[in-house]
């Protein structure tokens, strides 16, 4: 039998074989997301291994991890895998997460609870007692995560890589794009771009 760790760790595609690999993929991935909560690839592989295999305490605890890692980036993404879940999770966890597409999700955030979160704190209930109301109607600036994230969906991975890189070039102080860069390069094998990155940053 082979372990999920020699596959998975390689593997580019954003669907698992779960005929083949089944619980022992999604522990795996959900091990690899509470080691490397911005691994994308890994968030987006486990979720789609919970939906496969019509999970919906995985796939909740899944998408948890995935707002928690994300925070306020991700929208398209986020927005994407919830509609995909929607049916599997039921009204009272889709609410839940749709009330935070566009602020976010902390692990502290009060929600239901989930075994399967490896980031979630596990707190239920309200914390917010008073709510702020803005009325600044800025424009925000695109998140070049959330544009490479887009690709990534697609299996654009060659257009995703080229986003990261030129953003890191920019601000390389963002570990997120980091991770989210060096997932890439594992998962191709593509040493000889880590060794050009590498060298300009």
């Amino acid at each position: 039998m082979r372990e999920p760790a020699f596959h998975l760790s390689g593997c580019r595609s954003l669907r698992i074989d779960t005929e083949e690999w089944g619980d022992r993929a999604t522990g795996y991935l959900a091990r690899s997301v509470a080691r490397t909560p911005t691994n994308l690839i890994a968030q987006v592989q486990r979720i789609n291994s919970c939906l496969a295999q019509r999970d919906s305490e995985g796939a909740y605890g899944a998408l948890l991890d995935l707002f928690i890692a994300l925070g306020e980036k991700g929208l398209l993404l986020r927005r994407r895998m919830l509609v995909q879940a929607r049916p599997l999770l039921g009204e009272e966890r889709s609410r839940a997460l749709a009330q935070h597409l566009e602020k976010g999700l902390l692990a502290t955030d009060p929600m239901p609870p989930s075994s399967h979160s490896m980031l979630s704190k596990g707190l239920t209930g309200t914390r917010q007692l008073v709510m702020r109301v803005d009325n600044d109607n800025d424009v925000r600036e695109r998140d070049p995560l959330d544009d490479a994230i887009g690709y990534l969906e697609y299996s654009q991975i060659d257009k995703a890589q080229a986003i990261l890189e030129r953003a890191l070039l920019e601000d390389p102080s963002r570990t997120d794009l980091h991770s989210n860069l060096l997932a890439i390069y594992r998962a191709s094998g593509d040493s000889a771009s880590f060794a050009r990155m590498r060298s300009k940053l």
